[in-house]
């Protein structure tokens, strides 16, 4: 038997095996064999049946079980095991098997290994962060939300304010000639004139709007899309009039778990903040990745990225009654997000070079903190949410990577130089990148 294992790249090598007939005769008789005894055919006592005919019916399925098990078998004495020990990820791919009954063996393994990833210099990476303080003006918006949902609307006159609650239906035109397009009509649709949500170019143009009244609006179509255009009707105008928040009002939209309107406004203060805090740590952790991602290159193992895909299919699967719908187009799909796949494994590199290099690890002490908030919130103690999380290993590991990403994008934060910025500098920044 003859072995070579060469390298295709930094991440992607190759193990050949060539095995002569001979070194495998042995194995196929045993195969043969151990076949005979499990073969029962009609005028042979069973165990009995003639090894010539256990190996005319039987011979070639079970030689090239052989020749498989030979080459998993030399893979993981060389590869695996070998002095070089290599560190494998993903799937190994048998991407040559040249093999004939009784003849020679010849097989070609492509696998991919750990690449090597040397920090870039992470203090000079520039990077915002969104601060938003929470003021009076927000918790009332808050609050406003909560009391719309008990609002009684009456009908106006119009013209339509900026304050007003509208109906209008909306023909969705052709762009160079202004022609309704058949079947792109949406009739009787509602909307508060200053919701925040609301594509200012319908605000605009549908404020001061005359009941009956219709104006052609050019809208935002979609990602990496065209324009579209629509003949806007306004049909109903109404005036939001909104409930007291007095006590009885506070019970109401809170379903008895609040008496006041000081501790409402209190709870939704503390939401909002917490709100705020978790939406800057995902921007922030966000746009970290992709720095960082830009800040290194190094070739990723084609394994690994298709593990990644494997992931995002299954994930479809999983909502689909374990099935890909019908139609579904897989190659397509991976085609699609090979890009996004190939990020998050270079992220994941990266990631465990930052803990292998700073010495990152997760104690007993983190873990205690973290059943302790869990507790917090869920009205349990420390103890109860340790012991349930101990009793199933992969929700500890996910805890475990949690705090470990926690503990990476905190040592980032210290390292690069962040520019704290408000929501509206820091919208601003995003649209003009």
């Amino acid at each position: 038997m003859q072995t070579e294992i060469r390298n295709i790249n930094d991440v992607e090598l190759e193990f050949e095996l060539n095995v002569p007939a001979g070194d495998l005769a042995h194995e196929i008789n045993e195969a043969i064999r151990r076949q005979r005894v499990r073969t029962t055919m009609k005028g042979f006592r069973p165990g009995k049946v003639p090894t010539t005919m256990v190996k005319k019916m039987y011979g070639k399925a079970l030689a090239y079980g052989v020749a498989e098990d030979r080459v998993q078998s030399a893979f993981r004495t060389e590869v695996l095991e070998g002095d070089t020990k290599y560190d494998v990820l993903g799937q190994p791919t048998i991407t040559e098997l040249d093999y004939e009954y009784e003849g020679d063996l010849r097989a070609v393994v492509s696998f991919g290994i750990r690449p090597t990833v040397e920090l870039g210099d992470v203090s000079k990476v520039k990077i915002s962060k969104l601060v938003h303080e929470i003021s009076d003006e927000d918790v009332d918006k808050e609050i406003e939300n909560l009391l719309a949902q008990h609002a009684d609307l009456t009908p106006d006159e119009g013209p339509a304010k900026k304050d007003s609650y509208v109906v209008v239906d909306m023909q969705r035109l052709d762009g160079k000639k202004g022609d309704p397009i058949e079947g792109e009509k949406q009739e009787n649709v509602p909307f508060l004139l200053s919701d925040e949500n609301l594509m200012p170019e319908l605000r605009k143009a549908v404020t001061g709007m005359k009941i009956d009244a219709t104006k052609e609006v050019k809208l935002p179509g979609p990602k990496d899309e065209d324009d579209r255009y629509y003949a806007v009707t306004l049909k109903e105008v109404k005036i939001r009039e909104l409930p007291e928040l007095d006590d009885d009002m506070v019970k109401k939209v809170t379903n008895e778990q609040v008496e006041t309107a000081d501790e409402l406004k209190t709870q939704i203060r503390e939401q909002l903040v917490q709100g705020w805090e978790q939406r800057s740590r995902e921007y922030f952790q966000s746009d970290a990745i992709e720095k960082l991602i830009d800040l290194h290159e190094f070739d990723v193992p084609n394994s690994v990225i298709e593990m990644y895909l494997d992931a995002y299919v299954n994930d479809i699967k999983s909502q689909n009654n374990n099935e890909l719908p019908e139609g579904f187009d897989e190659k397509g799909y991976r085609e699609r997000r090979r890009n996004d796949a190939e990020n998050q494994a270079r992220w994941m590199f990266i990631r465990d070079a930052i803990l292998a290099e700073q010495n990152l690890e997760v104690t007993d002490e983190d873990r205690d903190e973290h059943f302790d908030k869990m507790a917090a919130q869920g009205g349990f103690t420390g103890d109860m949410m340790k012991s349930y999380y101990q009793s199933m290993p992969q929700l500890m590991d996910q805890m475990d990577q949690g705090i470990l990403s926690s503990k990476v994008f905190g040592w980032l934060e210290g390292q690069m130089k962040v520019t704290e910025k408000d929501k509206d500098a820091y919208e601003k920044e995003m649209k003009d990148a």
